[in-house]
């Protein structure tokens, strides 16, 4: 069976305006992903079903009661085989989702839920077509739909709308800016990044090395974009000045798929890989790798809930 990943990772302590690592705390029930069952139809194919789980460092398995899990179409219908949208923050402190009666929701472990203002998407909304993305602190929701539109999950107010066509990349470091892309001339690829209020502060066009490869994190400086080079080494370029600015080699698990890269310290990325082994829960390795001295380490490593069908795991 593949199972899909909803993303969500990110990093830092942007509440306090201060850089800095927003790591899931195993020690205060932090969690790890999320997870949406399987249920097989009568007709042999495979649907999520039941309600979204949340799964803490310290094994324990929790209901999202109040969430949808599966996403509802424009015509107000529920679509079978399509999940709703859910993000979890990269600290595993907030998971951002729809409710079951439609409205965009950011609740807080151990803590209360902040509804997003009415109007955060048009009434008529496939949900299966909207992203949502937390920072690593869970300070600021993106929420990618027709439109990115940049969110305070303390007070559910939207910050910014940023401009037609862009596409949501990832928060910076410190949670106070974001990286998008678009396509330019003759299909190259360029790289913008905005504040919180839908100002663009910087353009780019990088060189193929880094559009040809992938994911991208932005660091907190707003201009150093880390890139994972054909799944050998992580690399760092400098959008202000068009110049890759440093590599290392890092040796990431047999098979594994890297789907983000987040900043979790001035020095310091992180990456979440997992791995489908046959006839086997899906596997999840967290590495924290230093872009200064190359050093790399495993900070977390587990497998799914064996009827996963698919899950969003925290960020960095």
């Amino acid at each position: 069976m593949k199972i899909r990943i909803l993303a969500a990772i990110a990093v830092a302590l942007a509440m306090l305006g201060l850089p800095g690592p927003a790591q899931a705390d195993p020690d205060h029930g932090a969690i790890r992903y999320a997870s949406a069952k399987g249920c097989v139809k009568k007709d042999g194919s495979t649907v999520p079903c039941g309600t979204w789980r949340l799964v803490t460092h310290d094994g324990k398995v929790s209901l999202l009661k109040d969430a949808q899990l599966r996403a509802v179409g424009a015509d107000g219908k529920e679509v079978d085989y399509a999940v709703a949208p859910l993000a979890v923050s990269g600290d595993g402190q907030k998971v951002a989702y729809f409710r079951k009666d439609g409205r965009l929701a950011v609740r807080t472990m151990h803590g209360s839920v902040k509804l997003l203002q009415k109007d955060a998407l048009p009434a008529r909304t496939n949900q299966y077509e909207v992203v949502l993305q937390l920072s690593d602190d869970g300070a600021r929701l993106a929420v990618i739909a027709s439109r990115v539109q940049l969110f305070d999950t303390a007070t559910g107010n939207r910050l910014g709308v940023l401009p037609k066509h862009q596409s949501f990349i990832g928060f910076s470091g410190d949670g106070q800016k974001v990286l998008t892309s678009t396509d330019g001339d003759e299909s190259v690829l360029e790289m913008h990044v905005f504040d919180l209020a839908g100002r663009r502060l910087l353009d780019g066009t990088p060189p193929q090395l880094v559009a040809s490869n992938g994911p991208y994190a932005l660091n907190s400086d707003g201009k150093t974009l880390a890139v994972l080079v054909a799944g050998k080494k992580v690399a760092l370029y400098d959008l202000s000045s068009d110049q890759m600015v440093g590599d290392h080699r890092i040796k990431l698990p047999k098979e594994g798929t890297v789907h983000k890269i987040d900043w979790t310290g001035d020095s310091q990325v992180t990456l979440h890989v997992s791995q489908y082994p046959e006839g086997k829960p899906t596997r999840m390795t967290v590495m924290q790798h230093d872009v200064t001295s190359g050093a790399t380490r495993v900070r977390d490593s587990y497998s799914m809930l064996k009827d996963t069908f698919v899950f969003a795991a925290c960020g960095g």
